[in-house]
């Protein structure tokens, strides 16, 4: 029987550097997960800036940033409601669908939207962009999704949105493991140019950002 091939990601090397079992059930056994309402947040968020960087619809953007709310964007607002009502009903989670979720929602989005949205100065590429790095030694495969990979004269900055409560801080920050997958993608995909990972914390308005950028021994 052939091996079957193992493709690592950030989140499956988070996931065995916390709990191995976890690791395992998950990835292993592939028992179903049980979705939370921060992790839907955080996929609608996600599909409503990657539909809002397409040409047709950036015309969207002004709009919200000047009313600071989605709400006079009726497009935007009933994409949002269609999947907060669809997860509630598909985990169970009934609060999905409250007002108080959806004024989450749209605090989240207006975050995004207000902190260089479009990358003033540089150019967005391919968001969602798919990475996969095969290296032979030592033998390894990475894949990763990185949100909005911005391209300067001679800087890449990679902006990852998140939707979670608390900022990084600590190891969590000083040496992230997402952040280094990007880097190193970066570096092998880009070799010319400086590479910047910048956290956005879409519930943060105030301070969103945190930027990291590793050199080449770490």
């Amino acid at each position: 029987m052939a091996k079957e091939e193992k493709i690592l990601s950030a989140s499956r090397i988070k996931t065995l550097e916390t709990c191995s079992w976890s690791y395992w059930m998950n990835y292993h056994e592939k028992v179903p997960q049980q979705q939370n309402e921060g992790a839907l947040r955080g996929t609608i968020a996600h599909l409503v800036f990657e539909l809002l960087l397409k040409p047709r619809h950036k015309k969207y953007i002004k709009l919200i940033i000047d009313s600071g709310s989605i709400r006079p964007c009726r497009a935007i607002s009933r994409l949002v409601l269609k999947h907060m009502n669809r997860d509630a009903e598909k985990w169970s989670l009934p609060e999905m669908s409250s007002d108080d979720t959806f004024e989450l929602m749209d605090n989240m989005i207006l975050v995004g939207l207000k902190n260089d949205f479009l990358g003033e100065g540089g150019e967005i590429r391919d968001p969602e962009y798919e990475f996969l790095i095969d290296n032979k030694d030592p033998e390894y495969k990475i894949r990763g999704f990185m949100d909005k990979p911005i391209h300067y004269e001679d800087e890449l900055k990679i902006v990852d949105y998140k939707s979670s409560k608390y900022k990084f801080r600590g190891e969590e920050l000083t040496s992230n493991i997402q952040a280094m997958a990007y880097s190193l993608a970066a570096r092998k995909i880009w070799p010319d140019k400086k590479a910047l990972v910048e956290f956005l914390f879409l519930r943060h308005p105030r301070k969103p950002s945190q930027v990291l950028e590793f050199n080449d021994d770490q």
